[in-house]
């Protein structure tokens, strides 16, 4: 499969430090490195007294696969994402009229009803693809603003396709993506992103200490190389 590149920076508010790092465990042998550092872990914070070293381990196990998919389920949701972008562009790119908060949020779910039906992907990874598909768009709506007067090709991500439309298209798109968000509410007014979620490329601060993961390609999530905690903002 394909790998994403990563590389983690901490943020101008923490330590200066720089560290380089993978994205999430791509093979079973560092499944099982991120398994043993987990389960040291659960031993350290009880001062390594009592427990059970078996039981740290399944412990962590369990962890990682609710965090982090194995590598094949990794690939599978990868290619998902991969095409459900390319079915949300096509069909914004179709959208000519009655741009509103309906037409938003209606074509991203008939991607995903298109690529449920096309019986390629369990509905699960199609599911979590749209997910992180939506987040992403409430990111670009908010990074664009209320007027959409800086379309380009970096900013406008999904709603690339409509950068060289009219000002007056571009006025109702920015009114009806608007509305779309405040709609959505609490759920994406500033989306968390969390470990072994995919996404595209981009920059991610963990919450808990700053530490800043980049993404140079679409890819997994990792955990937090500083803090090893599991939620992100996209910055």
């Amino acid at each position: 499969m394909a790998k994403g590149r990563t590389k983690t920076t901490s943020s101008s508010s923490g330590s200066g430090r720089v560290a380089t790092g993978g994205a999430a465990p791509r093979t079973e042998q560092e499944r099982r490195q991120r398994v043993a550092e987990l389960a040291y872990l659960r031993a350290l914070e009880r001062g390594f007294q009592g427990g059970d070293p078996v039981d740290d381990w399944l412990a962590a196990e369990r962890e990682v696969n609710r965090m982090l998919p194995k590598p094949r389920q990794q690939k599978q949701e990868l290619d998902a994402y991969r095409k459900l972008r390319a079915v949300v562009q096509e069909l914004f790119a179709d959208v000519r009229e009655n741009m509103n908060a309906t037409t938003v949020g209606d074509t991203l779910e008939r991607a995903r009803s298109r690529l449920r039906e096309a019986g390629e992907y369990t509905a699960d990874t199609v599911d979590r693809a749209a997910a992180t598909i939506e987040k992403e768009m409430a990111d670009t709506v908010r990074r664009l603003g209320p007027t959409w007067q800086s379309v380009t090709d970096k900013t406008a991500d999904l709603f690339d396709v409509w950068r060289d439309r009219s000002a007056a298209f571009l006025a109702t798109a920015a009114a009806g993506a608007g509305q779309w968000l405040k709609d959505a509410g609490v759920r994406l007014e500033r989306p968390a992103y969390r470990t072994g979620e995919m996404t595209a490329a981009g920059i991610f601060e963990c919450t808990s200490c700053g530490m800043r993961v980049e993404l140079e390609t679409p890819a997994h999530l990792p955990p937090c190389p500083e803090c090893q905690k599991t939620e992100f903002r996209r910055v």
